[in-house]
């Protein structure tokens, strides 16, 4: 993990996104963190315009959260919060009434939600979206799908399908170079076979989202422990190539723009 060990300001990936051909991107929290808030948002402000909006956390079961959520009300650049839930022995926030509450107050308050849960919390991933329909959610990682040659991830895919069937939950085509091993160098070859092993699980969100609840992610700077960012952006490249023009805008622009009020 020592690529991650540093902090990663936005002239760090300004190169990636000049050779990418991308213009804005959204910063995503990483930790449990306010002065993480602080440091997103001074990034964002130092981009000029790059970085469009933040995606930030909050303490959402606290009895404090509109307390805490105040400092960023009259922040533009603030879109919203992210929880993590990615570790089977700590008991889910998504059964916590108090966790409820608070997601209550970001859907009184306008802000987007984004959640990143293991496949096996997926069956309470979809309870929560259930409890919560008007709170526009977008599930990052595909629902993190185990990712192996010859198999095929069914439960998964099950529950994905019955996730999508809530028009208020998106799904965001992210992290999904994190099961495989590193690939020094990085090739364009190397990113189509990414591309063949992922294709299955794309074409089934893709199938039960379409593309209009479909957004790209590039899970920068974590995708650098296996790929990089313009070897990751030809790996989407290739899974949306048979869409047309405006499903693959959805994916990569107009779905977003939407989700993120920008």
């Amino acid at each position: 993990m020592a690529a991650l060990k540093h902090d990663h300001r936005i002239t760090e990936l300004e190169d990636d996104l000049e050779f990418s051909g991308v213009d804005q991107v959204i910063a995503v929290q990483s930790r449990r963190s306010e002065k993480e808030n602080h440091f997103l948002l001074e990034q964002a402000r130092e981009s000029e315009g790059v970085v469009a909006g933040v995606v930030g956390w909050a303490p959402l079961a606290s009895g404090e959260l509109r307390v805490f959520l105040d400092q960023y009300l009259r922040e533009p650049l603030f879109k919203g919060v992210r929880e993590t839930i990615c570790d089977p022995i700590i008991e889910s926030p998504l059964d916590n009434p108090d966790f409820d509450e608070g997601v209550h107050e970001l859907t009184r308050l306008g802000l987007c939600f984004e959640l990143m849960v293991s496949p096996e919390a997926l069956p309470a991933a979809i309870s929560f979206a259930d409890r919560h329909p008007d709170q526009q959610i977008v599930l990052d990682h595909c629902g993190c799908p185990e990712l192996t040659a010859g198999a095929f991830p069914k439960a998964w895919a099950h529950a994905m399908r019955e996730l999508a069937r809530r028009p208020h939950v998106y799904c965001k085509i992210s992290g999904l170079t994190m099961p495989m091993s590193p690939h020094p160098g990085n090739t364009p070859h190397e990113a189509m076979s990414h591309s063949q092993l992922i294709k299955p699980c794309f074409e089934t969100v893709c199938d039960a989202f379409g593309p209009i609840r479909l957004m790209f992610g590039s899970n920068w700077p974590v995708c650098n422990l296996t790929t990089n960012y313009p070897a990751w952006l030809t790996t989407v490249d290739d899974l949306v190539f048979a869409l047309s023009r405006d499903e693959q805008e959805a994916i990569y622009r107009d779905t977003a723009v939407g989700f993120f009020q920008l």
